[in-house]
């Protein structure tokens, strides 16, 4: 779907340029537009008038959302504007730039290679890229103000890389790296891939903090299998899923398929260039709402869908659990107010993390059971799973900062509808 050379640009939960987030220009008036095709009518028509109020009122420019169980997608619905200039409808077909939302399917390949004995989860990661088997630790500033860097004490292991108990971290949430960003001793992340290099923030294993890792979790499925990530997602994920609309690339002849990404700013929502093309774990994929979808199924259903395994249910049962011990999932206090907001995942109560999502470990306030698990990309686009009840959805925006006020309400107003009309 998507044929492109390999290009290892720095992705950030999407990767994009310095240009993409300081390049704002003008936003015309947003419309309203989209399909809905609800297998539940009371579900359907429910979602499809919160999807309409948030566009209809100009709280966002245009949003998609898709509901399934572990049998069927019985809804997917869109409103508004997948582009404002062009007039051209938010629908089904809509191709969505779901950066941290591929970080999922980067565990998934790595969990992929532990069935077969080529990646040990408690191996420090260096086993398999030796040349970081020395790394440092950002720890204190001098009498310069510089930040001083030492020898970490231990490698992260695979299992830290994907449960963000590594010690990487990224700027925009940690004040110390963001410091040395901006002061000139660590490359950034938006505009040098050397900014993979960054220093870790704190020894592994020491807490939870959203990071990198992921990204270094791609390069390790790399190096295994041989393969660049987007081909090895392409023969054992995507293919095997029937995920036709998802990949790294947007063919040029697809390219009228992808929603543009607004910064919601005081002057309205400003469009913003499409972000570079990037490889790695950690963001960088495009999607549609639909195919994801049946990513989320195949986890429900134990790692199989329509008959085609991608991983054994007794591995996707340890995605499911907490592997963090006692350590939880921490609110993001946000560096850079243009990109992210300060969000918490756990929505106020208390969180773990499984191997690729959060898993809540109380009910949400809107009907996620104890036990279900979430995440989110940059661009204000959300999933989240239900073991229990056996369903699944995604809410998805292209807006800057992430964990948007107005998306985050519409988020918790669908998951209402969810419960209120279980599939």
């Amino acid at each position: 779907m998507f044929p492109a050379p390999r290009t290892l640009s720095i992705c950030l939960l999407g990767r994009f340029s310095l240009l993409f987030w300081l390049g704002l220009v003008s936003l015309a008036t947003a419309d309203t537009g989209g399909a809905s095709k609800p297998a539940s009518q009371a579900l359907g028509t429910a979602i499809e008038g919160l999807l309409f109020e948030a566009t209809d009122s100009g709280a966002l420019p245009g949003v998609i959302a898709g509901v399934a169980t572990r049998d069927d997608t019985v809804y997917i619905g869109s409103a508004g504007q997948r582009d404002v200039e062009t007039s051209a409808p938010m629908n089904a077909d809509t191709l969505i730039a779901i950066a941290s939302m591929t970080k999922p399917v980067t565990t998934v390949a790595v969990l992929q290679l532990v069935e077969r004995g080529l990646v040990d989860l408690d191996a420090p990661f260096s086993e398999y890229l030796p040349q970081l088997e020395r790394l440092q630790i950002i720890d204190a500033r001098d009498e310069s103000g510089a930040w001083v860097l030492r020898d970490a004490p231990t490698v992260p292991t695979v299992r830290q890389l994907l449960t963000h108990t590594s010690g990487y971290v990224y700027e925009i949430w940690n004040e110390n790296i963001f410091d040395a960003v901006q002061g000139g001793q660590i490359p950034s992340l938006f505009v040098s891939e050397d900014g993979l290099n960054a220093p870790l923030a704190f020894p592994p294993g020491e807490r939870w903090e959203y990071g990198i890792g992921i990204d270094w979790a791609g390069i390790v499925v790399e190096q295994i299998s041989g393969l660049a990530l987007d081909a090895y997602f392409e023969e054992h994920i995507f293919g095997p899923l029937q995920m036709g609309s998802s990949g790294f690339f947007v063919a040029d002849n697809q390219s009228d398929r992808a929603a543009t990404i607004y910064a919601r700013t005081p002057e309205g929502f400003a469009p913003l260039p499409r972000p570079a093309p990037s490889e790695l774990g950690g963001g960088g994929l495009y999607s549609t709402v639909g195919d994801y979808l049946r990513f989320l199924r195949a986890l429900l259903n134990g790692g199989t869908l329509d008959g085609r395994r991608v991983l054994k249910p007794e591995t996707v049962d340890a995605m499911f659990r907490n592997q963090i011990g006692d350590l939880r999932v921490s609110p993001g206090e946000s560096q850079m107010p243009p990109v992210s907001n300060d969000f918490d995942m756990g929505f106020g109560a208390p969180a773990s993390w499984g191997l690729g999502f959060l898993r809540h470990e109380a009910a949400t306030a809107e009907g996620r059971p104890a036990g279900s698990v979430s995440w989110a990309g940059l661009y204000n686009s959300y999933f989240w799973i239900d073991p229990e009840n056996g369903l699944c959805a995604v809410v998805a925006t292209q807006v800057l900062p992430f964990f948007d006020q107005r998306t985050v309400d519409l988020l918790k107003d669908i998951e209402l509808e969810v419960y209120n009309h279980k599939p």
